[in-house]
């Protein structure tokens, strides 16, 4: 009886909610990108030609996977967001990790090469900085563990003032 009753009850509210929204139909994915780490082997070897293959596949959006020496895959932060650009491409986000030599105690800051990773980040149009990893010493010993999210969240406060999140 129980159950005639509560199923009564549910069609009953069922018939009330507005039609379509019972059954959400999947969104329409508005925009899809490519992390360029699946194709590293192809960017270290011609970035700007894979470049131009994953636009021509209809990707607008990338995610870099490589900065290094202040470089984007050997390019300069504004030639490169050019690069990106001339191919009507995107990068809102990277991956970039952050250890921690990138904060110095000595002066409760982080090092240039920190700060330099976040401005070019900004430079080349970047919403969000990731850093995605930690490594192993730091996440198995707590106190390392709570330095290293405390780094994090200055991070956080740095990537704030170039107008954008870190992660």
């Amino acid at each position: 009886r129980n159950f005639i009753k509560n199923t009564a009850l549910v069609a009953a509210g069922a018939a009330l909610l507005p039609k379509g929204s019972l059954f959400a139909s999947p969104k329409k994915i508005e925009r899809l990108g490519v992390q360029l780490y699946s194709v590293r082997d192809a960017m270290s070897k011609d970035p700007k030609g894979s470049l131009q293959k994953i636009a021509d596949m209809g990707y607008q959006h990338v995610e870099h996977a490589n900065y290094i020496n202040r470089k984007f895959y050997g390019y300069d932060p504004k030639d490169f967001k050019k690069l990106l650009a001339d191919m009507n491409l995107l990068m809102p986000s990277g991956h970039t990790g952050m250890t921690p030599g990138d904060w110095d105690d000595s002066k409760k800051d982080f090092t240039d090469k920190w700060k330099y990773t976040v401005e070019d980040a900004a430079t080349v149009g970047q919403r969000y900085v990731i850093s995605p990893w930690l490594d192993n010493n730091v996440i198995k010993d707590m106190d390392k563990l709570k330095k290293a999210m405390e780094q994090f969240n200055k991070s956080g406060e740095l990537c704030k003032q170039h107008g954008m999140q870190f992660g």
